[in-house]
């Protein structure tokens, strides 16, 4: 019995603009990981990592002909992934998961294809098994002929409820560890599951996720898995933590000094723009002797009225003083915009493009780097933003989100640029000059001062 997973594509053609980080898919690894270690026959096709054209994908598929197949899917890509469904002509049985299925799969249910549909909802690996053994210990929340849909958080068994029972092969991922285009090695790590936090254009944002459980490894775990890729992969230099949000608190903050302290790694992660309010300095020391060398924080606005109807913090000065503390300690940070935002005006644009200069003259005058990742708003399934928008009579499947090649060709590269209307009070001219004016913010110097192994000649 074969299983192929998928980690689907977001284009239908090679597109050689594309040039973002092609980031493992440890989901979709966890669960091969299951399947293998039961015994059973399992491959995973990286069509991002590999820039598999969808025709190719389709026409491997054909010809492997496997008995499952498990693909993730995206608000951006929805279209790809039910095309490649509908085009599979011979008997097998399609497993589709992720965030957005959550609100997906109504019209995945509604997919012209003969095969039978499992939509999986929250974690995959205990359940992926049991759909393919056929022993399912636990009844859909909805079903239509051919059709299933699994929700598996809080009450259900199949539920990851101590993540430090999974273990994962890293055998599957074409692309881990990643030799950087920055001139490093870095391995990829998950340490926990869930966010605490509310935001309006987010899918796991916690109010609309809280049948699904907050969950966190042990230190004990996260320093086993650090040990293992030290010993498998000796080149690796760089822990790149993927969690939605692995600095959130205080008390993850100390957690991850106490573990990446007895490692001589370089390590980035998330954190939240909130993180370091109540951080002192001598803590923010510790955590850049731990090895932090780059955060990534959601800064998104530089309005108060965006930020407000975003569920974000208000006070810029708050947000200033606390990315300042980590300047200060010499941790560089990599910020995140969105413009675009539903009634955001050229005013609230004009804001967050002062915020992106304030921000880079702090970083300038503390030795470190301030890089700036700039997108274009757009409605994901899921969010509070997407119910919102259908309830004042916005039909958002009538366009489907796709590449925004304007503005992939006013930056010079794809950088992730999808959208499927502008839903600002600016004329998309403006919109997108914002968007270019921020991103060349950047100079092409991503790190400074990152000790012996990541020389800042090397960028």
């Amino acid at each position: 019995m074969t299983t192929i997973l998928i980690n689907s594509p977001l284009f239908r053609e090679h597109n050689k603009l594309y040039d973002e980080d092609a980031l493992p898919p440890l989901g979709l690894g966890y669960i091969g990981t299951v399947l293998r270690e039961n015994g059973l026959g399992v491959d995973l096709i990286d069509a991002v990592a590999e820039r598999i054209p969808l025709k190719e994908l389709i026409n491997t598929l054909n010809e492997v002909k496997p008995a499952y197949i498990a693909s993730n899917i995206f608000t951006t890509n929805y279209e790809l992934v039910k095309e490649l469904v509908e085009s599979v002509h011979f008997k097998t049985h399609f497993i589709i998961g992720g965030l957005s299925t959550k609100q997906l799969y109504q019209d995945i249910f509604e997919w012209n294809t003969n095969n039978p549909i499992d939509v999986v909802t929250g974690d995959g690996e205990l359940i992926t098994l049991d759909i393919i053994q056929n022993q399912l210990k636990e009844a859909p929340v909805n079903k239509a002929p051919g059709r299933r849909h699994f929700m598996v958080g809080k009450k259900s068994i199949y539920e990851v409820k101590n993540l430090d029972d999974v273990y994962l092969d890293r055998s599957f991922f074409v692309n881990e560890p990643i030799n950087h285009p920055l001139g490093f090695w870095e391995a990829n790590i998950v340490t926990s599951r869930g966010c605490i936090y509310n935001c309006t254009f987010c899918a796991a944002a916690r109010s609309l996720n809280r049948d699904y459980s907050i969950r966190e490894r042990s230190e004990q775990s996260i320093k086993a898995e650090l040990e293992i890729i030290r010993k498998d992969y000796p080149r690796v230099e760089s822990i790149r933590v993927l969690d939605d949000l692995f600095l959130k608190t205080r008390h993850t903050v100390q957690k991850a000094i106490d573990v990446f302290s007895g490692f001589d790694f370089k390590w980035r992660s998330m954190a939240h723009v909130m993180t370091f309010h109540k951080t002192p300095d001598t803590t923010m020391q510790e955590l850049k002797a731990s090895g932090c060398h780059e955060l990534f924080i959601g800064i998104e606005s530089g309005s108060p009225k965006v930020l407000g109807a975003i569920n974000k913090t208000k006070n810029i000065d708050t947000i200033i003083a606390n990315l300042t503390k980590a300047f200060r300690a010499g941790i560089n940070i990599k910020g995140y915009f969105i413009y675009g935002f539903p009634d955001e005006t050229e005013e609230d644009m004009d804001m967050t493009f002062r915020l992106a200069v304030t921000l880079k003259k702090i970083a300038a005058r503390y030795g470190v780097n301030f890089r700036t990742s700039v997108f274009q708003y757009r409605p994901y399934h899921g969010t509070q933003i997407y119910h919102d928008l259908e309830s004042e009579g916005y039909d958002l499947q009538v366009k489907p989100v796709q590449p925004n090649q304007e503005l992939s060709s006013l930056v010079g590269r794809l950088q992730f640029n999808f959208h499927n209307g502008n839903y600002s009070k600016v004329d998309s001219a403006v919109l997108n000059d914002y968007i270019y004016r921020t991103i060349n913010l950047n100079d092409g110097k991503i790190f400074a001062g990152l000790g012996s192994k990541l020389k800042a000649d090397q960028f």
